[in-house]
């Protein structure tokens, strides 16, 4: 089966996301919610739905659904403000409200709205198609003279089944054409600054079960915290679970997720204390651009996790000269800090140089 929306294509037989031409980095959950709100499309679904639909009716966080609902709309350029494609009802659910064009449902009148053509009916005989491909062909000159070869010998093979493969090609070449020339559109959005960054797993410093289990526990809620803020894009656990022990380079990392810095860090508790050390990782350099380490009450780990959660968004913030966002976070770390001047000078001696004149 494959959904075609706004410059989405999600292909759930070969089990991808694409935007445009390039491939979508998505863990599998990311993909199982979409294909399930999109199935889904005419009707709210609530979130019993969503957790028996996508968990088997497991017990699951509110927090756990907002992050999976954050990563399928960042996946397909949505976001929660705008909601052009995912629509929340407050106290109802959500709901798909995108057009979703579906290959294997579509009927043989169809719009090839996404390339900007005038709708094309299907007839019913091989000398009516031989027609249709030969006007199609005129009107898509700036696809080449070897896709209108390629729908003639479609057609002059007669059946309906050769037919349908020359419609595909043409379609998806029709729609790539038409990337092509919105190149200003694409080119604004990828030259925005992007807060995006992946959570790696926490190691333990001893070989305790129990802290191991500590560590992948403070993993998974410090990549939930960082998700909740719209602006960021954060690679999901289970995807970044995958990295653990592969032998790919820092480099490399960024270059398959997408993204620009690499959280990662050790836990080590000792009774009910427990010590965080933390660093934020350029993935083109290789250089961490951060490093600090926390102290907290294992009874209280959610402030230890919020504290480092707002720690790395003020210093990624900064590094991205995006002020305002850097204020709300940077005041919130320093706020939630015991020496409110020891950690305003490990902020400023994060900052990149030059960044104060």
């Amino acid at each position: 089966m494959r959904y075609v929306f706004d410059d989405c294509a999600l292909d759930t037989d070969r089990r991808e996301l694409r935007r445009g031409p390039d491939l979508v980095p998505t863990a599998p959950q990311v993909l199982d919610l979409l294909e399930y709100l999109i199935r889904s499309r005419d009707r709210v679904v609530s979130k019993d739905d969503l957790v028996n639909a996508i968990w088997g009716g497991r017990i699951v966080s509110d927090a756990a659904l907002t992050t999976r609902l954050n990563a399928v709309r960042r996946a397909i350029g949505d976001s929660g403000e705008q909601q052009r494609l995912i629509k929340t009802f407050p106290r109802k659910g959500f709901r798909f409200v995108g057009t979703v064009d579906d290959d294997d449902q579509r009927p043989l009148a169809a719009v090839v709205a996404n390339a900007g053509m005038a709708a094309v009916s299907v007839p019913g005989q091989v000398k009516a198609a031989v027609g249709w491909l030969r006007h199609l062909g005129s009107r898509l000159k700036r696809v080449g003279g070897a896709l209108a070869s390629i729908a003639a010998i479609g057609a002059i093979a007669g059946g309906l089944a050769g037919y349908w493969n020359v419609w595909n090609t043409v379609r998806t070449e029709a729609v790539r054409e038409t990337h092509r020339n919105q190149p200003h559109a694409t080119a604004g959005r990828e030259s925005a600054p992007r807060l995006s960054l992946v959570v790696l797993p926490f190691t333990s410093l001893d070989d305790d079960p129990q802290q191991s289990q500590l560590a992948g526990a403070i993993t998974t809620d410090l990549t939930t915290g960082l998700a909740r803020t719209p602006t960021t894009f954060v690679i999901g656990p289970e995807t970044a679970l995958t990295y653990r022990s592969r032998s790919a380079g820092q480099n490399q990392l960024g270059t398959d997720l997408g993204v620009r810095w690499a959280v990662h860090g050790a836990v080590r508790r000792i009774g009910d204390q427990v010590r965080v050390n933390v660093s934020l990782t350029n993935l083109q350099t290789g250089r961490d651009i951060w490093s600090d380490r926390f102290d907290g009450d294992r009874t209280n780990l959610a402030a230890l996790q919020d504290s480092i959660a707002a720690r790395i968004l003020c210093i990624a913030h900064l590094h991205l000269r995006q002020y305002e966002d850097a204020t709300a976070q940077c005041s919130r770390s320093l706020n939630m800090g015991g020496n409110g001047f020891q950690d305003g000078i490990g902020l400023i001696s994060a900052l990149p140089l030059g960044f104060i004149s």
